[in-house]
């Protein structure tokens, strides 16, 4: 009788043993409600409409500039209109490398929020030991969505800038 208590007992504790802890988070939800995530937009959207402006009052130069040059019809001289193709050439340039700065900073923030979701994840899994956290729409059936936990600490964490 004692054999089959204790054969019983090793079951029951080998079946926990081997029972995995897993939880579930959606990561475009703590993209969207991570409250530094807005902060960023805002930003990048003030900084753009500033680059808007800026592009917008060059352009209505080079187009004074050019109607002047037009005026004058064949009095221009090949150096004004040297002088003229400079400054078109130098505007598009600036267009170019302006959207091309906007760009690589807002991937540079994005991606400084990726990696804290990662690590906040990571955080969370650690803590409450979880053996595996996937993405919620990885899994079918099953686990915790950690959703809300991951985003407090996120928001508990230094926030990016």
């Amino acid at each position: 009788m004692k054999k089959i208590a204790i054969i019983a007992m090793l079951a029951a504790v080998s079946t926990s043993a081997f029972a995995l802890k897993v939880g579930y988070v959606n990561s475009q939800e703590l993209f969207a409600k991570y409250s530094q995530t807005k902060v960023i937009r805002d930003n990048l959207t003030k900084e753009k409409q500033t680059l808007e402006t800026t592009l917008q009052k060059k352009e209505i130069e080079l187009q004074k500039l050019q109607v002047e040059l037009q005026g004058k019809g064949k009095d221009v001289t090949e150096a004004e209109k040297k002088a003229f193709e400079e400054k078109v050439t130098a505007f598009q340039k600036l267009v170019r490398e302006s959207q091309a700065k906007l760009s690589n900073e807002e991937a540079k923030k994005m991606q400084e929020i990726d990696r804290l979701i990662n690590i906040s994840i990571q955080n969370v899994a650690r803590s409450d030991k979880y053996d595996y956290v996937l993405e919620q729409g990885a899994i079918k059936f099953g686990g915790e969505n950690i959703t809300p936990k991951v985003l407090n600490v996120m928001e508990k964490s230094k926030k990016v800038n």
